[in-house]
């Protein structure tokens, strides 16, 4: 036995480097497909390091002893390599796990006839110690068991190419070529033992050397872009991590996957119970439980893409639908973005360009715009109103009283004329427009001065003589320009201030 032999040696370098690599690729992140080609390289790795030993090893019982240990990695090997490739498309740790269990069954079977092979013969019909090169190898010839049995990896080996080439353009392109280039790997071994077989060539080791340089080139291929490491990402934790809803809806209208937005979305729409949601929602039709979504029911039914915007219960939505494709299965992703946050500081940005800051009343732009709206509908008038002397409250009081006093007046005037079109006109005016005859504005301010007089002192502790307005009040015939309308009552209230002010005049 030469344990230096260049041949020998560079088959045992392989194996130990395998090996080797195969405990890096179990370091952090810790991911299933990164295990499972760990495995599928360790298992290459001994395949290697127990044919090293047997062609260096005289003894016939050892020699077969060594060879049993051989198919555990043989038929493992094939089915890890499916459960890997499986990952790659599609990480479902549980499903995967329970796939490689049910494809263990049929080799466990074979490895448990093989090992008891010297009790009933089942396996092999003639075992021979025969030399290739310098080295000495176990030839069997199988039974057609046995044969039927060893056509299984290799049929599983198939289909993992399959699966991968299959699924390579549902992954993202910069991924495409890793796929492509590990199918080829994967089918490495079955290519070399179809050659050998076919030009006659005897090669010491075939399957082991097949498999490790397999394993070999899988590491490095999967490396080239850190494969393992970035994709696939977990595709239900990416789902859950999303702020957007998702849901997912197959051809015939039955919603088949949601994630957690989605959930917690639909949950404040419905009025359910968390757990509720998916009972309500899950493989329930989307025709019914969306039937008040008119743009998505009917985008649906066309099978074509949309955009919209939904409301409901004072919440809001940016819903957009995409059709996936023939690859999987036409399925269409609706996703559901909450911008409610979003409308209410669009409203309130709105609001405030609406209003005056410092009273809250309407400005005058947004006042013109609603009295241009509701003018001719019914019977209306205009209050003008002016606060008398105000430019001897901010003399003698300063500004800061002259600002409460506005305020106090718009805060008073929201009181009295609840349901009225109120407005700051600029400075110290104000304006009124109200759905009524002349005599309940009459009437309604009237009892507007009186509270302002009387309660002139809770505006501030430095205020000791009366605040009180003076009003003009016009008509409002159909279809009158405010310019027009305006000008009247503003003739109107001047004519108070020259009788005394604290009045009301009719123009």
């Amino acid at each position: 036995m030469n344990w230096m032999d260049p041949y020998t040696f560079m088959l045992f370098s392989l194996g130990l480097s395998v090996i080797f690599l195969s405990f890096a690729l179990l370091r952090s992140p810790r991911k299933l497909s990164r295990t499972l080609l760990a495995c599928a390289s360790g298992l290459s790795g001994m395949l290697i390091i127990l044919t090293v030993m047997e062609l260096l090893i005289d003894d016939p019982n050892t020699m077969i002893v060594l060879r049993n240990f051989q198919q555990i990695s043989l038929v493992f090997i094939p089915i890890i390599l499916l459960g890997y490739a499986k990952e790659l498309y599609q990480e479902s740790a549980k499903k995967t796990m329970r796939l490689v269990g049910l494809l263990f069954i049929p080799s466990i079977i074979d490895l448990t006839l093989v090992f008891t092979d010297s009790y009933h013969g089942l396996m092999r019909k003639e075992i021979a110690i025969e030399s290739i090169w310098t080295y000495t190898e176990v030839s069997t010839t199988s039974t057609l068991l046995n044969s039927s049995l060893g056509a299984y990896p290799f049929v599983l080996c198939l289909v993992t190419i399959f699966l991968l080439i299959r699924n390579m353009f549902d992954v993202p392109k910069q991924y495409r070529m890793t796929h492509w280039l590990t199918a080829l790997v994967i089918a490495l071994p079955i290519v070399v033992l179809i050659t050998t077989s076919m030009l006659s060539i005897d090669i010491p080791g075939i399957f082991a050397l097949s498999y490790s340089s397999m394993a070999l080139f899988l590491i490095l291929v999967n490396k080239r872009m850190d494969f393992n490491t970035i994709w696939p990402l977990s595709r239900q934790e990416v789902l859950e991590n999303l702020s957007e809803g998702i849901l997912l809806i197959d051809q015939k209208g039955k919603i088949v996957e949601m994630n957690k937005a989605c959930c917690q979305m639909m949950k404040r729409l419905f009025d359910l119970e968390h757990e509720q949601v998916y009972t309500h929602i899950l493989y329930q039709s989307a025709y019914t439980y969306f039937q008040d979504v008119k743009p998505l029911t009917k985008a649906l039914s066309r099978q074509e893409p949309t955009t919209f915007q939904y409301e409901r219960n004072g919440q809001y939505f940016d819903v957009s639908m995409t059709i996936l494709g023939k690859k999987t299965n036409d399925l269409r992703l609706v996703v559901w973005k909450d911008i409610t946050d979003k409308k209410k500081i669009e409203q309130q940005l709105i609001e405030q360009a609406r209003l005056d800051s410092l009273t809250k009343l309407t400005n005058r732009e947004a006042f013109l715009e609603l009295y241009n709206q509701n003018t001719g509908q019914d019977e209306s008038c205009f209050l003008l109103m002016d606060i008398d002397h105000f430019k001897l409250f901010n003399d003698r009081f300063g500004h800061l009283v002259g600002d409460k006093v506005l305020k106090y007046v718009a805060g008073l005037m929201k009181i009295h004329f609840r349901g009225d079109t109120l407005t700051r006109l600029g400075g110290e005016e104000f304006g009124v427009y109200r759905m009524s005859s002349v005599e309940g504005a009459i009437t309604q301010a009237k009892a507007f001065q009186l509270a302002l007089k009387e309660e002139s002192h809770l505006i501030d502790s430095a205020i000791t003589d009366f605040v009180t307005v003076s009003i003009g009040i016009c008509p409002v015939e159909p279809g009158a320009p405010f310019e027009k309308v305006y000008e009247m009552a503003d003739d109107a209230m001047y004519q108070v201030k020259e009788d005394g002010r604290d009045s009301i005049k009719v123009c």
